[in-house]
């Protein structure tokens, strides 16, 4: 249990998500499927965050499921957010590539958990986050217009926390950059001129609707979550 906890401890700081948000849900539920929970005293944050990448890659299809199948039924705020980005066939892309380069981050775990330098993408992020909640609650807008500015919110996200990791190691820096870019689909990628490598291989969602990778609540989150500073 004591990944869960940490986990949970960061998402809680981090992104406001409570126990019954999707994203708790579906990673819980992906450890516990792939035996992660067994004898985890004794697992460093650097074991404890690749042991959950593993999971994951082990069945992303099944973990993508998780979120496509609850995000409509939630309640929860964060999960407001992330049901105005969720793509399935970004998000696909997205785990594709990473889970193929798993080995850059394993070798940079220990850097990558412990650049405390990232609290402020977060910081930003999260008010960026409340602030599209906050109009999407006053409901005047849109939802192509409210899916555009999280679009907006998600990649400056990313942008500050790749510049951070390239201090770790240029490589690292790049798999995480096109595994965040992968998650978003074709036309906010447009709008926002980025790119990525795995979504130029495979072919990112051409849906108009912006997917994120919040599954920052997910493996990217982890990352950070477990880091020494948390």
């Amino acid at each position: 249990m004591k990944l869960v906890i940490l986990i949970v401890a960061f998402v809680s700081q981090w992104m406001e998500v409570n126990s019954q948000s999707v994203a708790q849900q579906c990673l819980t539920e992906q450890i516990r499927n792939n035996n992660l929970l067994n004898n985890q005293q004794q697992v460093s944050p650097e074991g404890a965050t690749l042991s959950a990448f593993q999971s994951i890659c082990q069945n992303y299809p099944e973990y993508i499921q998780c979120f496509q199948t609850r995000l409509r039924g939630s309640n929860d705020l964060s999960d407001a957010f992330l049901s105005l980005l969720f793509d399935p066939r970004a998000m696909t892309v997205a785990y594709r590539g990473l889970c193929q380069d798993l080995d850059v981050i394993q070798r940079n775990i220990q850097c990558l958990l412990s650049t405390p330098q990232v609290r402020r993408c977060y910081d930003n992020f999260n008010q960026g986050v409340q602030q599209v909640i906050g109009l999407e609650n006053q409901g005047q807008l849109p939802r192509v217009t409210l899916e555009e500015i999280a679009c907006n919110v998600s990649v400056s996200r990313y942008q500050c926390e790749t510049a951070v990791y390239r201090f770790c190691d240029q490589h690292a820096g790049r798999v995480m950059q096109d595994f965040f870019f992968a998650g978003v689909p074709a036309e906010c990628r447009r709008i926002t001129r980025v790119r990525s490598r795995y979504a130029d291989l495979w072919g990112g969602a051409d849906s108009v609707r912006a997917s994120t990778s919040l599954y920052f609540v997910t493996a990217a989150l982890m990352m950070i979550g477990l880091s020494r500073f948390v």
